[in-house]
């Protein structure tokens, strides 16, 4: 860095908005003596240089260059006063007083303690997930913090599948802009469905990559530690014959086949508006991904839940981790005359052109996740997810 050049600009930017030293000191909140520094050859401190740039109209990588530059972040098109401001606003969502978060000012990795004295054999559930094709629809359809929201769920769930508990999230944000309104409703989203769920939020990352990807469009990325006691994993090794196979409904495709939505919107363009139940098709896509923390909780370490597959990739006849958690010799029966499939689906299979088959392979047709139970306890725990999760969408488990 050119001390000399940065200073001079600093000097040159000054005098081009016409203000005085003391000025852009009262301004900043410095003292006079300090502006003086920084136009002798003296560079601002970080905290201070983001704050100087915007007064100045200018960007960090201009003002740390002493002036526009041919080969500069700016010129790639990323704003790093933008991306530093949002930095700031979004270590505000997570949760630095957590009883699992280790604070190490200045210390880059996020730690986290996994001290747990009332189990005996903890074993950590690490779960990751990418919503890629949702978040392009949520972008153009204005449903952003929905997105946050659903990969916590998502990730939840999947950490509950095993048997355990949430225990603290980070999350990855890849933008091809520093959309600070854009960037805050994800991590907005994120941090509440954290919060509802007893889950610390620990911190993450931010890209921004306007080479790669278009303005306003993003990704995101989140990876999940839970915990769980050892001798009460849920695999499916419990699995016998006579189990029962209870399902809680799902809301709709939640993060799975939005790939096939886009397509399917890119043909038919005036399905957008059509309503289902009072809201539009866009609408019910957009759902969030419910959690099923709350319903499922009392449940986490009974003997007699003997499996837990989340209906994701693949449909519900297609299930790859229904069939995955079944022992040898054991095959899973599903009384379809018991389900209910959602009015959307009905809709999906009409304008798709799907048959009931394809609609079963492809589709969560309104299952979300199965609980696989000793049959002894079947009615109870059906009861038990019907009292904690349905008591206000007045579904049921089947």
């Amino acid at each position: 860095m050119d001390s000399k050049r940065v200073a001079a600009f600093i000097a040159m930017k000054r005098r081009e908005m016409g203000l005085t030293q003391a000025q852009v000191a009262e301004k900043l909140g410095v003292s006079y003596q300090a502006v003086s520094k920084w136009e002798r050859g003296t560079v601002p401190n970080v905290e201070i240089v983001v704050e100087l740039a915007k007064l100045l109209r200018v960007s960090v990588d201009t003002l740390l260059a002493g002036g526009e530059s041919w080969f500069s972040y700016e010129k790639a098109g990323i704003d790093l006063a933008s991306l530093d401001a949002f930095k700031g606003d979004a270590a505000s969502f997570c949760e630095p007083d957590s009883p699992r978060m280790v604070s190490v000012p200045g210390y880059a990795p996020l730690l986290l303690d996994i001290h747990f004295p009332e189990l005996q054999e903890p074993v950590l559930i690490m779960s990751a997930n990418t919503i890629g094709s949702k978040c392009k629809m949520a972008a153009k359809y204005g449903y952003t913090e929905v997105v946050g929201r659903d990969i916590v769920n998502d990730l939840i769930t999947h950490t509950c599948s095993a048997g355990g508990h949430p225990l603290a999230l980070t999350d990855n944000l890849i933008s091809g802009n520093a959309d600070q309104g854009l960037l805050r409703s994800l991590i907005k989203g994120v941090s509440e469905a954290c919060r509802e769920n007893k889950c610390a939020l620990l911190g993450g990352s931010t890209c921004i990559q306007p080479q790669t990807m278009r303005l306003g469009e993003y990704t995101l990325s989140a990876t999940m530690v839970g915990v769980v006691e050892k001798r009460k994993i849920v695999d499916g090794s419990a699995i016998k014959e006579g189990d029962r196979i209870l399902v809680v409904a799902s809301n709709g495709l939640h993060t799975s086949h939005y790939t096939q939505m886009r397509v399917l919107l890119e043909r038919r363009p005036q399905i957008e508006k059509e309503k289902i139940e009072g809201e539009t098709f866009i609408q019910h896509l957009m759902r969030p991904h419910p959690s099923y923390y709350k319903a499922l909780k009392p449940l986490l370490g009974r003997p007699e839940l003997h499996g837990m597959p989340v209906v994701t990739i693949g449909g519900l006849a297609n299930s790859r981790q229904l069939y995955r958690i079944m022992p040898d010799g054991l095959t899973a029966e599903l009384d379809l005359r018991k389900l209910h499939p959602l009015p959307f689906f009905r809709f999906l299979k009409n304008v798709s052109g799907y048959d009931e088959k394809e609609m079963l392979n492809y589709h969560n047709c309104g299952v979300g996740l199965c609980l696989i139970v000793d049959k002894g306890s079947a009615e109870e725990i059906a009861k038990e997810i019907q009292r904690k999760y349905y008591e206000k969408t007045k579904d049921a488990a089947y």
